[in-house]
């Protein structure tokens, strides 16, 4: 029941109802697949950092490169081949809004690494020092329980042989087998008292045993509860930041949707149109550098 997902959240004891050493291999299981857990976590959003960080880094090259800039290939110093009016005003618009968007991934990749995997890698040690020890006290008591299955089966034997030595042997043989019965109830008595004395140590293992238990399946529920919570902040910080990016991604598509809306066909071409006419003008206002200069106009006699 201390196990029961929801139980930690309830009851801040929940693991301190788990009953003796039988509860250790349950306990050892929760933390080393908890360990696994979050290790597993911690490589995802590496993973998700570095794919917020390769598409920002990405947008930024593209934005550069020569098929946005007009350019077929700038190695062979090729000039920028021209647009105008407003087909190259939502054209700047929309690279000015993915540069906005490429930094938005750019911060969520650092975020993703310091926010979100940071913390969760911060558990893995406690975690890690915690199951070694739950694996210790498993291994402390086990050694103990050999030496009452021992030591309860000689006495078995022990009285056994007694028994038989008191209904047959010792009415059929000789006086000597009487004396060799005494040294065996004596060797009995011996081991008896053994036993007692052994059983009574375990005992006083066994509650020491139970009171280290308690205190470690205290320690258990605490290290396990900060493993939870850290796993649901972590994945608040990672939501809050997912809910952040739709309204960047809004406002991009906004003035993206705007500048679109604006482009016009017949104001583009009149603009060229008018931009080639006034270059045409220029040209003709300015003398020609082959012609021979004019003589001035003379008066008739």
């Amino acid at each position: 029941a201390g196990l029961s997902r929801g139980g930690f959240s309830e009851n801040p004891v929940a693991m301190e109802r788990l009953c003796g050493v039988e509860s250790l291999s349950a306990v050892q299981r929760r933390f080393s697949d908890g360990l696994e857990v979050l290790k597993c976590m911690a490589d995802f959003f590496k993973e998700i950092a570095d794919i917020e960080r390769h598409y920002a880094n990405a947008v930024t090259r593209l934005m550069n490169s020569t098929p946005f800039n007009f350019r077929l290939n700038k190695w062979l110093g090729a000039d920028t081949y021209v647009e105008v009016g407003t087909l190259k005003t939502a054209w700047d618009k929309m690279g000015a809004e993915l540069l906005k968007l490429a930094q938005v991934h750019a911060e969520k990749a650092e975020q993703y690494t310091t926010n979100v995997r940071q913390p969760l890698m911060e558990c893995v040690p406690q975690m890690e020092e915690l199951r070694k020890k739950v694996s210790a006290s498993g291994h402390n008591h086990r050694s103990t329980t050999p030496t009452i299955i021992v030591t309860g089966t000689l006495q078995l034997k022990i009285k056994e042989k007694t028994y038989l030595y008191n209904t047959e042997d010792a009415k059929k043989r000789h006086i000597r087998q009487e004396s060799r019965l005494e040294s065996l109830k004596k060797e009995l008595g011996t081991l008896e008292a053994i036993y007692l004395d052994t059983q009574k140590e375990v005992e006083r293992i066994n509650s020491l045993v139970e009171k280290e238990l308690v205190t470690l399946y205290k320690e258990a529920h605490e290290v396990e509860l900060k493993r939870v919570n850290t796993i649901k902040g972590c994945l608040q910080t990672f939501t809050t930041s997912l809910s952040n990016t739709a309204p960047a991604y809004l406002e991009a598509m906004r003035q993206l949707i705007v500048c679109v809306d604006e482009i016009d066909g017949d104001a583009d071409i009149n603009k060229f149109v008018e931009s080639h006419r006034e270059l045409l003008q220029m040209q003709n206002d300015q003398p020609s550098p082959t012609s021979p200069p004019q003589p001035p106009p003379t008066s008739p006699p």
